[in-house]
């Protein structure tokens, strides 16, 4: 089995699917509203501000849960009443008539993939855009023969990315097929 990117964009929202593998729709709001604002460093207020005055995305009380829900998955760190992202907002593809929907402010994150959450370690660890790293792993699975999971672990020990809490994970889900 092979993956390959799909970008799906205008209003509905959706930023981009590796697979059947969504990749956030929480990271790419947020990516756009650091874009828009040209800033790397926003305070608290200013980004709630600008998700429901200025851009007109949310209510002001959605803003808010938008700013806790990044800060609660990673997306965002706090430190004294500034926010910044914690990760690479500019090398996110967003559609250039992509406005976020309420999926971006859903308390529950999606049922998400081994195969995404190797993806995103991957993609921290070595700064490289998602559809290049899936296009790697393809190549990998290809010339070892293995399932898509094995040939991402792989890659991910290439660029030093730490796996430990998911190969077990791996292992028991490719034991189960």
């Amino acid at each position: 089995m092979s993956v390959s990117v799909l970008s799906v964009g205008g209003n509905c929202g959706i930023s981009g699917i590796v697979g059947l593998v969504w990749m956030g729709e929480l990271e790419t709001c947020l990516a756009l509203l650091f874009r828009r604002k040209g800033k790397n460093i926003l305070t608290e207020k200013e980004l709630v501000f600008s998700a429901s005055m200025d851009f007109r995305w949310f209510t002001p009380k959605e803003a808010q849960r938008l700013l806790e829900l990044g800060i609660r998955r990673g997306l965002l760190v706090k430190t004294d009443g500034l926010v910044k992202p914690n990760f690479d907002y500019k090398r996110i593809d967003i559609p250039a008539t992509y406005r976020p929907t309420q999926s971006a402010i859903l308390d529950e994150p999606e049922d998400v993939s081994l195969f995404a959450r190797i993806l995103d370690a991957i993609s921290a660890a070595s700064k490289l855009k998602k559809r290049e790293i899936v296009a790697r792993i393809n190549k990998i699975q290809e010339r070892l023969g293995v399932d898509i999971e094995i040939a991402a672990l792989a890659m991910a020990s290439e660029v030093g990315a730490k796996m430990e809490d998911l190969t077990e994970a791996v292992r028991k889900e490719i034991l189960s097929r």
